[in-house]
């Protein structure tokens, strides 16, 4: 009976042991927000394999420990995470300008090819968000600017 005692105890020990483990490196895994706003959507817009319902949405560039910085997008009223992206093409540089999502609109379709986050630069940009073809010109010409607003501390 002892030694079943004995067993028990080191059996709960190590497994207290790996879960506070486990907890410090979910929590270090995290990393920093390097930026984190809010915007306000009128249209269904594209995000990737995503699709925005019109609605109010928070974004975070957050950089993992050791990691690529990745775009988080959550729908504000559940706050569930809608959309996860890499943050590609960084361009990091001191613009002052105001943060926003550049999106592109094609008939009646919209989807964003541009995040620019004002102190940090442009940090997603994708050339052709509905594909290569003879209508980039006119698409280029097409295109909203969706305002970010910066989350107060």
């Amino acid at each position: 009976m002892e030694a079943n005692q004995v067993r028990y105890s080191a059996h709960l020990k190590l497994f207290l042991g790996i879960s506070l483990a486990a907890c410090f490196l979910a929590t270090t895994a995290q990393g920093n927000s390097l930026f984190t706003g809010t915007f306000q959507l009128p249209n269904e817009v594209h995000w990737g394999n995503a699709v925005l319902g019109p609605g109010a949405y928070s974004l975070t560039l957050d950089q993992p420990a050791r990691a690529v910085p990745i775009i988080v997008i959550r729908d504000v009223a559940t706050g569930k995470v809608v959309a996860r992206t890499i943050a590609s093409g960084l361009d990091y540089h001191t613009d002052r300008g105001d943060s926003k999502l550049l999106i592109s609109v094609r008939g009646n379709q919209r989807a964003v090819y541009s995040v620019r986050l004002g102190g940090i630069g442009e940090v997603f940009q994708l050339a052709h968000p509905f594909g290569a073809g003879k209508r980039g010109a006119q698409e280029a010409r097409r295109a909203e600017a969706i305002p970010v607003e910066v989350a107060k501390k």
